[in-house]
């Protein structure tokens, strides 16, 4: 009987898991090896101080309950619980109960099984953790991101598809993302099906009916099995209509600026080509008068010239503001007087059938601007609403605010200007700010208006946004940082038409033709003129006959020296001669660098006589 007791004990102890053995009076009996390896007693310890009480502690009775119903039911079902092992270390286990018969078939006790779940717990927490925070990941992420299968059905969707796409599941990719019935044909996401690679793409996506886009970023990554097949596809899909436009608005500022500096140079060729014919129409008019000339055909058609002349000369004078090339004269002022003065001018320039309201806040704070230059903004956006009215009924209205730019802290004007004239499609939209553009018919427009609207609000460091819908009106609305203290408004005073005087004047350009009309009409009214078309010429001469001239004028963009270079070695040979630069480009001269090389006095080209008359008679009156 011993030796069968030692071969039965040598089984059980063969057996790697846990397991002990109570009789049906719940009475320990015994256990294996690996039992008494988990508890880190002997078989006699665990007697004395209770199996259960052992691995459960306070819930000792539950597993005692679980025992009897074995004992009354013949059979129970596995369950989990932690159990304490050697030195207190808690385990997660698995138990399974089973009764023992004897021979006859009776019951005799019953073998307990514990098997370790503690790793496999630990995987499967962690596992868990991993799925919850990939979940609050892809939930989280802002935009889009679907799992589709090779037809481009969805398998998966986040919680941003899930509020935007009714029962997603199933609905094809131009469904959930485009909002559209039909497949976009430059879309990433069938590309990167069909080539097996990761592709990227923008995609614009109308909303609504008012013409208004949306801008998405598609990202395409296949997801391919063991051959290499791919198997479904997963997008990542984000709104970046702000990214875009703020991309789009970089681009049109650097195209305004290359534009711009392109205009200036041929703004300062104009000029010289304007110089002589109105020099010499100035001048033929000028002669006719001194010699008792009178012919009405002939002062009509010199006449005409210059009015021409003129008209050209506000075109050179929009396309150099335009280029930034114009000085800026920019003090903090009050906007509502400008406002005011330009619809008083409206009320009596715009057909009646156009109504004009004006909502002006006088409160909303001064802004750095040049008056001069927000009058001009003005009176084009003005004119531009009132041509959209045309000749039927409208309503135009100026309204002025104090306003708040979302992601900033400052303080902004707001001043705006619509109208419910035929309005704009998007494709128009887009262009109206291009130089040259119009949509006017010809004769009636430069197409300079808008871009030279753009350019002086940029200057301003100002915002400029429009919004319009065809058969539905335009509203234009201007944003400019509130400043500080304001300053009155200068007055601005006619010249006076001053006669001509004596002196000797040296004159210096590079272009021949203008140096022989500036002469010309110089000499007509009295003066004594050197003219040159070499600075280093003229420089050598001045040094030579310094005494001689009361006067220098001079171009600024000239080859070897510069009118800047050339007025400061003129200062240094005689520092009291007064020098007018006469220019019609002046796109890095500040007046501390004119300052600096002793120019007293601006004189843009093309000139008039009667500028030109007063500017040197001033100056030259002054050294006297």
């Amino acid at each position: 009987m011993a030796v069968s007791q030692s071969y039965q004990q040598e089984l059980v102890d063969a057996i790697p898991i846990p397991l002990f053995f109570l009789d049906i009076n719940g009475a320990f009996l015994g256990s294996n090896q690996a039992f008494s390896q988990f508890v880190g007693k002997t078989d006699d310890e665990v007697r004395r101080e209770g199996v259960y009480r052992l691995l459960s502690g306070e819930q000792a009775d539950r597993h005692r309950q679980l025992d009897r119903t074995l004992l009354d039911n013949g059979t129970i079902q596995p369950f989990e619980d932690d159990a304490l092992g050697a030195g207190g270390r808690r385990f997660h286990v698995v138990y399974r109960k089973a009764l023992v018969h004897d021979g006859a078939g009776e019951v005799t006790g019953i073998v307990t099984t514990m098997v370790d779940l503690t790793d496999l717990k630990a995987i499967e927490e962690a596992l868990v953790a991993s799925e919850s925070q990939k979940k609050a990941i892809l939930d989280g992420f802002p935009g889009m991101i679907v799992l589709f299968d090779r037809d481009l059905g969805a398998i998966w969707v986040n919680d941003t598809v899930r509020r935007s796409v009714h029962m997603p599941i199933g609905r094809f990719c131009h469904e959930i993302i485009c909002k559209s019935d039909q497949q976009c044909a430059a879309c990433a996401v069938p590309k990167s099906v069909q080539t097996g690679e990761v592709r990227i793409g923008i995609q614009q996506i109308e909303q609504g009916n008012n013409g208004a886009s949306l801008y998405y970023e598609i990202i395409g990554t296949p997801v391919k099995n063991s051959s290499g097949m791919v198997e479904s596809v997963i997008v990542i899909a984000r709104d970046v209509t702000e990214r875009f436009k703020l991309e789009k608005q970089l681009r049109h500022a650097q195209k305004m600026e290359a534009i711009g500096t392109l205009a200036g140079g041929i703004a300062h060729d104009f000029n010289n080509i304007l110089t002589p014919i109105m020099g010499y129409a100035e001048i033929l008019k000028l002669k006719m008068q001194q010699k008792g000339f009178a012919d009405e055909s002939m002062d009509e058609y010199l006449g005409e010239i210059l009015r021409a002349g003129k008209r050209a000369k506000g075109l050179v004078e929009q396309i150099l503001a335009f280029s930034r090339n114009t000085e800026q004269k920019e003090s903090p002022q009050h906007l509502h007087p400008i406002v005011k003065e330009v619809v008083k001018l409206l009320r009596s320039t715009l057909p009646s059938t156009i109504q004009i309201k004006q909502d002006i806040d006088e409160k909303c704070g001064p802004v750095r601007v040049d008056p001069v230059q927000i009058h001009q903004v003005l009176i084009n956006l003005c004119t531009n609403s009132a041509d959209a009215i045309g000749e039927g009924h409208g309503v135009l209205t100026v309204a002025l605010k104090k306003t708040s730019l979302s992601g900033g802290e400052n303080e902004w004007l707001e001043l705006s200007i619509s109208d419910t004239g035929c309005g704009m499609n998007r494709e128009l939209r887009e262009r109206i700010f291009e130089p040259y553009f119009s949509t006017k018919e010809k004769g009636r427009g430069t197409g300079m208006g808008l871009a030279l609207v753009h350019s002086i609000i940029s200057r301003h460091d100002g915002r400029i946004e429009v919004e319009s819908e065809e058969g539905a009106g335009t509203v234009f609305r201007i944003f400019l940082p509130i400043t500080e203290k304001p300053t009155k408004l200068d007055h601005i005073v006619s010249p006076e038409q001053l006669a001509g005087g004596e002196g000797r004047i040296l004159l210096v350009d590079d272009e021949k033709q203008v140096v022989q009309v500036t002469a010309e009409l110089l000499r007509s009214i009295g003066y004594q003129v050197s003219g040159w078309t070499s600075s280093i010429e003229a420089i050598d001469h001045f040094k030579e006959n310094q005494g001689e001239y009361d006067l220098v004028l001079t171009d600024l963009t000239m080859p070897h020296l510069t009118g800047t270079e050339l007025s400061a070695r003129i200062k240094q040979l005689r520092p009291d001669i007064p020098i007018i630069l006469f220019t019609g480009y002046s796109e890095r001269l500040s007046r501390e660098a004119a300052a600096d090389a002793g120019i007293d006095e601006y004189c843009m080209k093309p000139v008039s006589l009667r500028e030109l008359a007063r500017t040197v008679s001033r100056l030259i009156a002054n050294t006297h």
